[in-house]
């Protein structure tokens, strides 16, 4: 059976399209059910982190002892794209990005691998940690916070983890609970007068301290197990342990020469609320979880908690990642519906009003069919899916009134109902089914960019083509068997004249419009001329900057931080001030200028010990570091902007004495990683490249619409560098015997380990806290291997020098990197990159000796930009093949696809209009634009030639071509148009993300009807001049 007779027996059979429409609607329900809804599509970053502490080593020392071992095995990884690894203060940590498309768990297997290769790791380092980062989303965050001991709040939130991960979360992180140990500080005279190191005291508690198994013993036919029990659990059983037992028989306990106590460990992260302790809880769905309905399982769950909770333990949730998709997917349903109507409203006017109907009712019976699809595919209801479905009305209305209106044409001209249905599917399933087929080969090069922009835009091209999938399906199958009942009960009905509406379109069509078109043809120079004039004139906006490019725009985030460092080694308590400082100067700005009661503010937490907010960045440790976050009230229900308020919080704040560098900036939420502005300076040693940063540093802050500015060459701490001298070399110290006395003295020695309370609890053993200053490591004392003690003053030099706190490498390379982020209401990051090109690159490059280049998502943006290119040739070469094939022509095609580049003209020209800047979005929307605007043109040349083969000539064809598609072009235009505006002027600040889109389809289209009805027809005119022309020389030469 051929498609044809398919057609034909679905327009004349009874139910078949009923059933048909029933199937695809039910199919809509289904995949209702199954679809997440989130906020953006997935993408993965095929990233693996391996992370190893080596307690109280220099950044330089973990640079040089494990970094550039681990770096030699990890560069060479199969598939591994790069590796950006950072030394820290007693910690090592290296980050392996994989090329796209690379199998993880192949890559995971590798890593562990090439890592156990390496033999030359410290001996007391401890084991690398090798972890894949797991493409798992937030739903949100939880704060404990109240009045009551960190311990105790750890506790509760080790029970609120354990309960969310039974009811199905995929994972539950606790976030600054400080690990627990059992610190003995041993005074230095204690071990002088035992004559016993820090190392004896510690081997001792850990033979004394354990519990071991020691075998069976069988009694008759039954065996028991034999086990010791010693382990000492707690500070008060550590203190008993037996040190030294005298020959009088006096037993020497720990706790009479040291003091034993349970502490934090030092440097960690902790957090606070309102001056109160507080443990936070992130909690992570896994992709086959809806977004909704996770946070609805964790809103159930902490309500019952907090029935059961003292009222001064708050348990505070925040970043929720659903109410920003239920606003975002909540605000496109609602335009989509207005935009719905608007069409409804257009057809009605165009239309018969059956037919108006029945074409009206295909649009959600191909959105139902379409969300069937999608659900197959694995896809989520999202912005971009949401979108995709939007600007497919207009695509499932084109294809419905292309049918319907010749539907009714064929009718008025004396066909039958059911001959008009048939006939109408089968003389324009060719046209359309061409159109569909150079929309798809216009989104399906978006498949084939790589990088992170191109998985999170891969869901607008797969949604698109099965809507075109359903609307064809719609268009074909099941709306003939409704035309055909909508105009048998035209012909049963009572007979009408046309409205005023349609009397005035067909005077207009028959009288202005044919003079109009007329002149146009035989003036086609001049048409092609003032054409070309539009588009010479949308180059000069773009190149005179009137119209920007920001690639990747974000709407305005409600997080915003700010990271605190003090002077290196300045106590925690200071930093703690200046995160109650910060926390006070928020919530000033939001009583002075919001007027309190949460008009502003959200939420706010610090983070002591820790810079907070910079995504996919290690953070910086250590007491002289932390951060506050705050989350401010939805963008929508504040008037206050994001910018406005950081650059009141930084004006209110007074840094206490000490802070060294206090950055506010903007946390983005969504979106490729990669920061706004990120500089990159290399290829120097590291005082040259801080230098050199610093100016670069300067430059870019005094650029408007740049802040939160920093670098990642932080000064760390005051370093005490020892060198032996030649007598300790002669006493048989060598450097590593004396660094790891020293370590041992000042890091303590780690007696035991063990578990509780479902943590690992670590017993250190160190110098009592007077024995650890400057004066007591002038004081300390070192063993030689036969036993003897000897100064430390007779074995090493001290010198004094300052170091830095981190030291970042990529590819082994050392780098230093300057960040920033953009206000995007202000500028774009092409116009920043471009001025401090301009202002200070050039200069520093060749005043420091640096290499200087963009990173971050200047680089994601060249990649995207080299796919879309591809993407681009890959779309015009598949719309030409298509349509050489349907025209069997080389030259028509050319001209059809003339109208492509017509699309930037009008795209350009809405974004000027709107004050938008063009983004990737804009330019994924121009490749949509080019296979829309096609399909009317192809429409209208197979009507010209259909002309011509019956005897016309050209200028004949082209004034019935072009009378006969004036009303469906307008309409096709119209409903288009209109089902976006209400996209177009919504006034949220989630909707700036996806307008580009609008502005571009909408713009674009609106030159359609121009391009289209008279710069195709005067390129076919011109096309035939030259033929003329051609042929005229061929006959004076044959002559």
């Amino acid at each position: 059976m051929t498609s044809r007779t398919i057609m034909e027996s679905f327009a004349q059979h009874k139910v078949a399209g009923n059933l048909l429409m029933i199937l695809m609607l039910l199919s809509g329900i289904w995949g209702f059910s199954q679809l997440n809804r989130q906020l953006m599509p997935d993408f993965t970053l095929d990233i693996i982190t391996v992370d190893i502490r080596w307690p109280g080593a220099s950044p330089r020392d973990v640079e040089a002892n494990l970094l550039e071992a681990l770096e030699g095995e990890l560069r060479f990884i199969e598939g591994a794209d790069r590796v950006d690894s950072t030394a820290f203060e007693g910690r090592a940590s290296a980050v392996v990005t994989f090329e796209d498309g690379s199998d993880l768990a192949k890559g995971l297997n590798d890593i562990q691998a090439a890592v156990a290769r390496i033999t030359t790791f410290p001996t007391d380092s401890e084991r690398p940690v090798i972890s894949q980062v797991l493409p798992n989303e937030l739903v949100c965050r939880l704060e404990l916070s109240g009045p009551f001991p960190e311990k105790a709040l750890k506790i509760l939130a080790q029970q609120v983890r354990n309960d969310l991960l039974d009811l199905g979360l995929a994972q539950v992180e606790i976030n600054g609970a400080r690990d627990t140990e059992i610190w003995v500080d041993v005074p230095a005279t204690e071990l002088r007068r035992l004559d016993m190191s820090l190392n004896d005291v510690a081997e001792r508690i850990g033979s004394e301290s354990i519990d071991l198994p020691a075998g069976q013993v069988f009694s008759g036919n039954v065996s028991r197990q034999i086990r010791s029990e010693g382990l000492a659990r707690n500070a008060a059983e550590v203190g008993n342990i037996e040190i030294m037992s005298a020959e009088t028989g006096e037993k020497l306990k720990l706790k009479d020469i040291a003091k034993v106590y349970e502490a934090f460990e030092e440097g960690s992260a902790s957090h606070l609320v309102q001056g109160d302790s507080s443990i936070g809880i992130i909690i992570k769905r896994s992709r086959g979880l809806d977004s909704l309905s996770a946070q609805s399982k964790v809103e159930a769950y902490i309500a019952g908690l907090q029935a059961e909770l003292p009222s001064t333990l708050k348990v505070s949730m925040f970043d929720i990642a659903a109410d920003m998709v239920r606003e975002r997917l909540s605000m496109l349903l609602w335009n989509g519906f207005i935009g719905l109507m608007l069409v409804l409203i257009v057809l009605y006017i165009f239309l018969n009003g059956r037919t108006a109907f029945w074409v009206a009712a295909g649009i959600p019976v191909a959105i139902f069919a379409t969300i069937g699809g999608m659900a197959l595919f694995g896809l989520s209801l999202n912005m971009i899916s949401m979108f995709a479905i939007i600007m497919g009305l207009g695509i499932i209305v084109d294809d419905a009134i292309v049918v319907s209106e010749h539907a009714e044409f064929l009718h008025r001209q004396g066909a039958s109902p059911a001959d008009a249905a048939s006939r109408a599917a089968k003389v324009m399933s060719l046209p359309v089914l061409a159109a569909s087929i150079t929309t798809i080969a216009a989104f399906s090069p978006i498949l084939t960019m790589g990088s992170t922009v191109g998985m999170i835009l891969r869901e607008l091209p797969i949604t698109i083509i099965l809507i075109i999938i359903a609307s064809l399906i719609e268009c074909f199958l099941v709306l003939p068997m409704h035309l055909r009942g909508a105009l048998e009960a035209m012909d049963r009905g009572p007979k009408k004249g046309p409205s005023k509406f349609h009397v005035a379109f067909n005077k207009f069509r028959d009288t202005r419009f044919s003079s109009i078109s007329e002149f146009s043809f035989a003036n086609r120079y001049s048409t092609i001329t003032a054409t070309f004039g539009l588009f010479i004139l949308g180059v000069l906006m773009m190149a005179s900057g009137r119209v920007g490019f920001d690639f990747f725009p974000s709407p305005e985030t409600d997080y915003i931080a700010v990271n605190i460092a003090l002077s290196p080694g300045s106590g925690r308590d200071v930093t703690e001030s200046m995160l109650l400082e910060a926390e006070r100067a928020a919530y000033a700005i939001e009583e002075r200028l919001g007027g309190g009661n949460n008009s502003l503010i959200g939420f706010g937490y610090g983070s002591l010990g820790t810079s907070v907010g910079r995504s996919n960045d290690s953070p910086m440790l250590g007491d002289y570091v932390g951060g506050y976050t705050v989350e401010l009230r939805p963008s929508d229900l504040r008037e206050m902007r994001t910018s406005d308020f950081i650059r009141a919080w930084e004006d209110e704040m007074r840094p206490v004495p000490g802070v060294e560098a206090l950055t506010v900036f903007e946390v983005n939420v969504a979106g490729p990683p990669g920061k706004d502005l990120d500089v990159r300076l290399s290829g120097a040693p590291l005082d040259v490249m801080k230098a050199a940063a610093m100016e670069v540093r300067s430059a870019v802050a005094r650029i408007p619409g740049v802040n939160g500015v920093s670098d990642n060459l932080p000064y760390g701490m005051e370093e005490y560098v020892l060198e032996l001298t030649p007598e300790g070399r002669a006493m048989g110290f060598t450097t590593e015997s004396v660094s790891r006395q020293i370590r041992n003295t000042f890091e303590g020695a780690i007696a035991n380990r063990f578990a509780r309370d479902q943590e690992e609890i670590l017993v250190r053993v160190r110098l009592a806290s007077d024995d650890r200053s400057l004066n007591g490591l002038r004081g300390i004392y070192l063993q030689v291997s036969n036993g003897r003690e000897v100064p430390l003053t007779e074995v090493v030099t001290l010198r004094s020098q300052v170091g830095f706190s981190q030291i970042r490498r990529e590819n082994g390379l050392r780098e230093v990197a300057v960040t920033a982020s953009i206000d995007q209401q202000v500028t774009t990051i092409n116009e920043v990159t471009s001025l401090i090109n301009e202002l200070v690159l050039e200069r520093v490059r060749a005043e420091y000796g640096v290499n200087a280049e963009f990173k971050g998502k200047a680089v994601e943006q060249a990649g995207a930009m080299g796919d879309f290119s591809i993407a681009l040739l890959l779309a015009l070469s598949v719309i030409y093949i298509v349509l050489a094939w349907v025209f069997s022509s080389y030259s028509t095609p050319l001209i059809i696809m003339a109208v492509i580049p017509f699309g930037f003209v009008g795209a350009v020209f809405g974004h000027y209009i709107m004050g938008f800047a063009l983004n990737i979005f804009s330019l994924q929307a121009l490749m949509g634009l080019a296979g829309i605007m096609v399909n009317d043109s192809i429409v209208l040349v197979m009507t010209i030639k259909r002309e011509m083969a019956a005897g016309s000539s050209l200028s004949e064809a082209v004034l019935v071509g072009t009378k006969e598609r004036l009303r469906p072009v307008i309409m096709t235009t119209t409903t288009t148009v209109v089902g976006l505006l209400p996209i177009l002027f919504e006034t949220s600040q989630q909707a700036q993300l996806i307008q580009p889109l609008a502005v571009t389809l909408v713009f674009g289209l609106l030159l359609s009807p121009f391009l289209v009805l008279f710069y195709v027809p005067a390129l076919l005119g011109v096309g035939a001049d030259i033929k003329s022309l051609r042929g005229g020389r061929r006959v004076m030469q044959a002559g």
